[in-house]
């Protein structure tokens, strides 16, 4: 079981018997187009015409730091 910070149960859908049909949602479009953290800085640094080694090693930079914070 994983913990969960909120105190509400997790209800999960019933699962389809054999043969039904699954349905698919799809995710708002405001959340599916939002370009995440670093792509909005590769974008960025794209933008001020820095060198492909150098958006690398930003966003390396940019994850290890991420990662070390627990983010």
């Amino acid at each position: 079981m994983v913990a969960l910070r909120s105190n509400r149960p997790v209800v999960y859908p019933p699962v389809p018997a054999f043969g039904a049909p699954l349905t698919v949602r799809e995710t708002d479009r405001a959340e599916a187009t939002k370009p995440r953290l670093l792509d909005r800085v590769r974008e960025a640094i794209r933008a001020h015409h820095y060198s492909r080694r150098t958006e690398e090693t930003y966003v390396a930079w940019i994850r290890r730091y991420i990662l070390f914070h627990g983010g």
